[in-house]
């Protein structure tokens, strides 16, 4: 499959992306955030707080999409929207550099969760949009291809600039690793942006539909049972996803796994995840999407099970040895699960209703994480003291987002 060039520079945006996911949101800030609120916030708290500041900014990210995307839809607007939500998250990781110096102990912790919520919130609402031009840049028979090799490049994309920040492992407990790994990411995500600005055009149609507000957009929802079923199913399956993928660095914290094999571990998650989220979208041309988010499910339900043994365990090493485990299988299905997902929900929407219905999506799933960081982590954190239990209890989530999903009515390529 040849890729034009406006695909391309599509493409390179998942890379631009994933610096700031696996540097800032996944590894260096949760672990930024504790090292600073030592003695202020207990382990736990700081996990709970943490997936309080995800959620609120998901929440808001959503909202705000979904309020402006009907405008931005009709007004062919979605790239300028990627543009200032990207501004938002380069600005806000930039902002983490100014920490070290704060003369204030006992707030520090306090200024790190806000910059936290305005550089997820960039992220979350830039990927929206982001998201909703699939539709512009391929045609049906390209989706699953094409949106698989977006999350492939942003493996390596992550996998690329986390090793920029790997000669700054020997200071791994000075400001200063923190200060290199917050400028990395941001540069990179500024930097592999511009080619979606300069190169990827929205397409014009004759007639445009006129704007419709938010109250439409969700009566829209409500009257296609399909593209319903499918978010409620999404919502169910994916917030597992995010909350493993938030609380990961945390609970390895919790395990007194060492900062550096916590990095080579991440680090080899990228590794693994390259190949296998392509092999997602190969197999999807064979098999069908739908079966392959299936397979995808059953491995992170094995993952929730492989985390209720470690959490029973009394013995470090295998509860190390498990942790292991389980990073290894959420590389081999991470991207396959997001990547399909949205090939998938491309191809029963209208596509004049991209931006609005993509932002819809978001809130529904991948950066919302509400079910876990707001319900099942505190429910584990208050009633046994461990918040790798809250991941135990993402297995109904997992298996009644395969029973919705059942349900869906896909159209064939």
């Amino acid at each position: 499959m040849k890729l034009s060039k406006a695909q391309k520079a599509w493409l390179l945006y998942d890379p631009a992306v994933s610096a700031y996911a696996m540097i800032v949101r996944t590894v260096v800030a949760p672990i930024f955030l504790a090292y600073f609120a030592a003695g202020i916030l207990d382990e736990a708290k700081s996990t709970e707080y943490w997936g309080y500041a995800c959620s609120i900014a998901g929440l808001v990210a959503g909202a705000i999409s979904v309020f402006f995307g009907p405008k931005i839809d009709a007004g062919h607007k979605k790239i300028q929207a990627v543009g200032v939500f990207t501004a938002i998250g380069v600005l806000s990781t930039l902002a983490y550099l100014i920490i070290p110096w704060v003369n204030a102990p006992r707030m520090v912790p306090f200024f790190i969760l806000v910059i936290s919520f305005f550089g997820i919130l960039g992220f979350m609402g830039a990927n929206s949009f982001y998201d909703s031009l699939l539709i512009n840049v391929t045609g049906q028979t390209e989706r699953d291809k094409v949106s698989s090799i977006g999350f492939a490049l942003g493996y390596a994309g992550a996998l690329v600039s986390f090793l920029l920040c790997m000669p700054l492992m020997s200071i791994a407990d000075g400001k200063y690793f923190f200060t290199g790994a917050f400028l990395i990411a941001a540069l990179w995500w500024a930097l592999f942006s511009f080619p979606l600005f300069k190169n990827v055009r929205e397409k014009q149609e004759d007639k445009q539909p006129p704007a419709v507000k938010l109250r439409d957009t969700l009566k829209f929802i409500w009257s296609q049972k399909n593209i319903l079923i499918f978010l409620i199913a999404y919502f169910l399956y994916i917030d597992g996803v995010g909350t493993i993928m938030m609380q990961a660095t945390l609970i390895a914290s919790a395990l007194k796994i060492d900062t550096a094999y916590i990095m080579i571990t991440i680090l080899a998650l990228q590794v693994i995840g390259l190949p296998f989220t392509l092999l997602f979208g190969y197999l999807a041309e064979k098999f069908t999407a739908r079966k392959m988010i299936y397979t995808a499910i059953a491995i992170y339900i094995t993952i929730a099970v492989i985390v209720t043994v470690m959490s029973f365990s009394g013995d470090l090493a295998l509860r190390q040895t498990l942790f292991f485990i389980a990073a290894g299988l959420i590389g081999t299905a991470q991207g396959g699960i997001q990547s399909l997902s949205r090939s998938l929900f491309s191809r029963i929407i209208p596509q004049h209703r991209a931006a609005e219905l993509f932002a819809v999506y978001n809130i529904f799933g991948r950066f919302t994480t509400i079910v876990g960081p707001l319900l099942m982590i505190p429910v584990a954190v208050h009633l046994w003291g461990k918040a790798e239990l809250g991941i135990s209890l993402m297995i109904l989530p997992f298996i009644c987002g395969a029973i919705m999903l059942s349900k869906v009515k896909v159209p064939e390529n």
